[in-house]
């Protein structure tokens, strides 16, 4: 079968890029013949490249509205003189850039992958009374517009757990019928357990001493992930316990990044938070093994890879009730649960970590299902059902 994917990231950052690379290996590793055409780039890239899998970059301006119209554009020429969408067997969407595409016109079936929604990320932002300017009310009907194109001609609708699934259906009006779960996969080859020496030199990398205990949090740093309610927590924490903080991730939201350097400046504890800033994902096997518990405090989560990385390490868990792998995990006995929003929630369970020496239970279930490959199975079953 030949696939077109159309992804906004390839490879780099969390999330959609990485998912997006592994299912494309997954599908080549089936013998599918696969084509990403990506819209941003990096550096990072060329770890990610296979010569079974064929990338095209087409670039998209980074500049508000004018962006999304010169693309628009960019993508009607790519389209009729380099591309033509019928030499493929489906199209597989996974950014909502590319409803721009005149989809309508396109007589393959088309597959859309709703990683999360912006009306969902919207109504979670305006509970925690984040106002947008006017120019950001604007991008947000247009990016909730192409979202819309995007699940109107989609055959089928992709999302990672039951917690998108409702989200997408209520708040887009999609038939269930056309909805279907397929949580994310989990890597052996990325993750694994290291040796206690190769723990110990990036804890004296880091300047942790090795008796001191690991909270990690992995992501951006913005609103939605809810990281400055740890942060909050830790400071409490931090009079009575002696623990380092681990912070991986971009600092994408300067505003909300200052709120948190606001927080430690003049703190007596901290130097007691890393900020790491962004690591590649295929050097986040390391941190993690340096880790004693894993938390994502997010407001807004239709899956978290995070959790299932985390848990594939027999890390204990701390996530909130939103968060769509819960799913996965809810058998899973080193996850705690706690309410979004709530610094003493999230106080109270790392309390119980630290004063006890909780089990590591290595792969407590069975994480076979979770494969990439098992993955691309479900997605190419699906596919190879709507085109007969």
């Amino acid at each position: 079968m030949k696939i077109l994917m159309l992804t906004s990231r390839y490879g780099f950052g969390y999330g959609m890029g990485y998912s997006a690379y592994k299912e494309a290996m997954a599908f080549a590793d089936l013998g599918n013949s696969v084509t990403v055409v990506h819209c941003y780039n990096s550096p990072e890239i060329s770890m990610f490249s296979d010569s079974r899998i064929k990338t095209v970059y087409l670039p998209i301006m980074k500049i508000p509205i004018i962006g999304i119209f010169v693309y628009y554009f960019k993508l009607r020429r790519f389209f009729k003189s380099k591309f033509k969408a019928q030499e493929f067997d489906s199209i597989y969407i996974q950014s909502l850039e590319f409803g721009l595409i005149d989809l309508k016109k396109i007589n393959i079936p088309i597959f859309y992958f709703a990683r999360s929604t912006m009306i969902g990320l919207q109504k979670t932002l305006q509970r925690e009374g984040i106002k947008k300017s006017f120019i950001n009310k604007v991008i947000h009907y247009v990016l909730v517009y192409l979202e819309k194109r995007c699940m109107r001609y989609a055959k089928v609708i992709f999302v990672k757990s039951s917690v998108m699934a409702k989200e997408v259906g209520s708040l887009y009006s999609v038939n269930s019928d056309k909805i279907i779960t397929i949580t994310g996969g989990i890597d052996k080859e990325n993750f694994k357990t290291d040796s206690i020496v190769t723990c110990d030199a990036l804890k004296k990398k880091l300047s942790i001493s090795l008796s001191t205990k690991v909270i990690l949090y992995a992501g951006r740093i913005v609103p939605q992930k809810g990281l400055i309610y740890l942060i909050k927590a830790s400071i409490q924490l931090l009079e009575d316990c002696n623990f380092a903080v681990i912070i991986a991730g971009s600092q994408i939201d300067r505003h909300y990044l200052r709120s948190i350097n606001k927080l430690l400046e003049n703190n007596a504890h901290k130097k007691s938070f890393y900020f790491l800033g962004h690591i590649n994902q295929l050097e986040m096997s390391s941190v993690f093994n340096i880790s004693d518990c894993v938390v994502t405090p997010s407001l807004y989560e239709p899956f978290g890879m995070v959790n299932l990385q985390a848990a594939f390490l027999g890390k204990t868990v701390i996530t909130t009730d939103v968060t769509g792998s819960v799913d996965v995990l809810g058998s899973y006995n080193n996850l705690l649960i706690v309410r979004p929003c709530s610094t003493e929630a999230i106080k109270d369970s790392l309390e119980k970590i630290l004063s006890t020496n909780r089990s590591i239970n290595i792969q407590p279930f069975n994480f076979s299902q979770y494969s990439w490959i098992s993955v691309a199975k479900k997605m190419l079953s699906c596919i190879n059902n709507i085109k007969e």
